[in-house]
């Protein structure tokens, strides 16, 4: 039996509680029905996540580093959250597999560590090779270059996110991964309600379920349609994923490869790289905008195609404004995190865990100067994409898609904001720029 010691979720290790978790502190003070009282508390942890980030995850750093509520643990320190991450078989995906049932299947990131889970992911790094990342920059780098000449005749004002931001990795999905819609605007489409039922909808909300399911059918009838076209004309000859996938399904040199893995997977692919780019890029540029000396480096390094640069200056700026606040993860058993610290705190079995990897990106224990704007630090101090065997599949592609999508706008003189960007919940739905 373990004799770690366990730290009560009330006690602050700096001895002093600040503003905000005094005001968390307060609304249990009050009383009341426990359910509304924990349903008060995590209303509040939203809000603050999503509107005074970077305070709080300090106030949790120091004072609760390991908070536990009715409704969730938040970890908020680098090792800590590092630590969830690389424990995979204790920390559960299984949050995100409810919602992805129903709508594409168990995608591989919904998956734990079974057999399953290796057969998904060995399939996918068959058909997404890091050897066609030269072939995926020339695409996105084409694509978005050839979108910004056509929209800036004049200095403006242009709308990028339509236009450029959510249309380039439509047009990737298009040209590499072999899956195109009808039309470009339903694929967004598809990909955002997608996308908002797994991995926003924390509560569940039926009117986010509707949508999803409904886009999901529609995506893999679409998916139906173009393998049945694929193999009525040989297509699987070409080379892209679909073509990889179909390939790999005929020969049968993969066991429990069926269509089901092969729509999943094309679906899967294209639902969490649609918006996920969109708005890293959208975020990023609203950074450095922020940034007049960052911004003129990072125009400096788009003018001299210095990409190398340029994505450490990208990468760094979305650091500060990251798509993603956290991971949730479920404890599979009882655990004793950050063992022989004075915050060790015995994580029950069946906990939700928020590990908050935008915290851990600003945590001083790990990173030198975490306030300050330094392109590039270590890339594992970067958790854009978490870390561990659940990390984001796509990040080689993303980081390049990124700050390619962003070059030719950095290229133009007096790039600047024109306006405030318009949101739809979480994504970007508009931002105009305008030129010198």
């Amino acid at each position: 039996m373990s004799t770690t010691k366990t730290a009560p979720a009330t006690t602050a290790t700096s001895g002093v509680v600040g503003p905000l978790l005094t005001a968390f502190d307060a609304i249990a003070a009050k009383g009341g029905d426990p359910k509304a009282v924990a349903g008060q508390q995590f209303a509040y942890i939203m809000d603050q996540i999503r509107g005074n980030a970077l305070p709080f995850f300090q106030e949790l750093r120091d004072d609760r580093p390991i908070l536990q509520t009715p409704a969730a643990t938040l970890v908020s320190r680098f090792r800590d959250v590092e630590e969830i991450l690389h424990r995979e078989t204790i920390f559960s995906v299984s949050p995100y597999l409810p919602r992805m049932m129903g709508v594409i299947g168990p995608f591989v990131l919904s998956q734990d560590i079974t057999p399953g889970y290796d057969r998904d992911i060995s399939v996918m790094r068959l058909v997404v090779r890091r050897e066609d990342l030269s072939r995926v920059k020339d695409i996105v780098s084409r694509c978005a270059a050839g979108i910004v000449q056509t929209l800036f005749q004049g200095p403006g004002p242009i709308e990028i996110v339509q236009t450029l931001t959510r249309k380039v990795p439509v047009r990737l999905a298009a040209e590499y991964f072999g899956f195109a819609a009808p039309d470009d605007a339903q694929m967004m489409g598809w990909a955002r309600a997608c996308f908002r039922e797994f991995f926003i909808n924390l509560r569940n909300a039926p009117d986010m379920r509707a949508p999803a399911v409904t886009a999901g059918a529609e995506m893999l009838g679409r998916l139906d349609a173009l393998l049945a076209e694929r193999r009525a004309g040989g297509g699987d000859g070409k080379d892209d994923v679909m073509g990889r996938l179909l390939r790999l399904r005929a020969a049968g040199g993969a066991d429990g490869v069926d269509d089901e893995v092969v729509r999943r997977t094309l679906a899967g692919l294209v639902i969490g790289m649609v918006e996920t780019t969109s708005q890293a890029a959208i975020q990023a540029l609203l950074v450095l905008f922020s940034m007049p000396d960052a911004l003129a480096k990072a125009a400096a390094a788009a003018k001299a195609d210095d990409d190398d640069a340029l994505a450490g200056l990208v990468f760094e700026a979305l650091r500060f404004r990251p798509i993603n606040p956290m991971v949730v993860r479920v404890a599979k058993e009882d655990y004793h995190l950050a063992a022989g610290e004075p915050h060790a705190t015995l994580i029950p079995k069946g906990s939700t865990v928020f590990a908050l990897t935008w915290s851990a990106m600003f945590d001083p224990r790990v990173l030198e100067q975490p306030q300050e704007f330094r392109p590039g630090r270590p890339d594992y101090q970067y958790m854009h994409f978490a870390t561990g065997l659940h990390a984001c599949y796509g990040r080689y592609i993303s980081q390049i898609q990124i700050p390619q999508i962003l070059k030719p706008l950095l290229k133009l003189p007096g790039l600047r904001p024109d306006g405030v960007p318009e949101y739809d919940g979480t994504f970007p739905q508009t931002l105009r720029v305008s030129t010198s």
